[in-house]
């Protein structure tokens, strides 16, 4: 197996040992299996969700209905993409936030599983642990993923879902994860914002919140505050100078208004269940979506974004 290296001020080539990480460093109060690293010049931002994070203990299986075949469907692209990387590799997850990204890639890979929350990294650990995931070759650590604690070139392939929106630049983001990626490693953003319609939906934020019955003062402000990405802004983003083999995939056109107008109704009409849409239905709509996006110009009206690429 080989060892991650972290940066280091003393050592040119980094160090294996995560304790001497430039990053200073230092394992949980109570979880001797998460080590914290926030850089010292982490941003406002980044600060803000790491504390909404740490209070919102709300299971995002449940919240995002994680298990709805309309979400399993795209999920298990990513999980096949990264399958495709040589076995045995070191993988790295940006925002692991429940792990259920990460479940399927054991015992194949080694991992190591950030979030910019410890808490949330602690729940995580705890989650796996009761899966039966192998939690000791598993590495845990806080930190912000516009400031990574590695050193250059560690990892065969990284993947974050529904995180990268939350970066206030997202352009140290991606230059953070081509740095240690190897070469010809494998990048995946999954389930990222498309601007058609949530710029809309930031400028009617104020409306939606009353409708929703939405408390501000306890909602993530990263995603109050961003509007997604076109498809022209992530190919400046993801551009060929650094990357090959992208491929931007368009997820949810009518299955978007499915799932969002019955996320909508559960909280205007505070139900105590979320609307479960039957998978019958579901597969019939998401079919037609993948239909629909071979026709000229549809795929700009995905409401999400799935990202493959790999460092040149």
């Amino acid at each position: 197996m080989k060892h991650i290296i972290y940066k280091s001020e003393k050592e040119k080539n980094g160090t294996t040992n995560i304790a001497e990480c430039a990053l200073g460093c230092k394992q949980h109060s109570t979880n001797k299996h998460i080590w914290l690293c926030y850089a010292k010049n982490m941003g406002e931002l980044a600060k803000e969700e790491a504390k909404h994070h740490d209070e919102d203990d709300e299971d995002p299986v449940t919240v995002h209905q994680l298990n709805a075949w309309r979400n399993t469907y795209y999920h298990q692209h990513i999980t096949n993409t990264l399958m495709n990387i040589a076995k045995g590799s070191h993988l790295l997850e940006i925002g692991a936030g429940s792990g259920n990204d990460a479940k399927p890639l054991f015992p194949e890979y080694y991992l190591t599983l950030t979030d910019v929350s410890s808490k949330t990294l602690n729940r995580t650990y705890h989650r796996l642990q009761q899966s039966g995931a192998p939690i000791e070759d598993i590495q845990f650590i806080a930190c912000d993923g516009e400031h990574l604690p590695f050193a250059d070139n560690q990892f065969g392939g990284v993947f974050m879902v529904a995180t990268f929106h939350h970066f206030e630049h997202p352009e140290r983001g991606i230059n953070e994860v081509h740095r240690v990626l190897t070469s010809g490693g494998t990048v995946i953003l999954g389930v990222e914002p498309n601007k058609t319609y949530f710029k809309l939906i930031h400028i009617f934020q104020h409306i939606l919140f009353k409708l929703t019955h939405t408390d501000t003062e306890h909602i993530s402000k990263a995603d109050a505050e961003m509007e997604g990405f076109s498809y022209k802004e992530l190919t400046k983003l993801i551009d060929t100078k650094n990357w090959q083999e992208i491929d931007i995939k368009p997820m949810w056109f009518l299955t978007g208004f499915l799932h969002y107008k019955s996320e909508f109704l559960y909280r205007a009409f505070k139900l105590k269940k979320r609307i479960t849409i039957p998978p019958s239905i579901e597969k019939i709509v998401v079919a037609l979506d993948e239909f629909l996006f071979k026709l000229p110009g549809i795929k700009h009206l995905c409401w999400h974004w799935i990202i493959f690429a790999k460092k040149k």
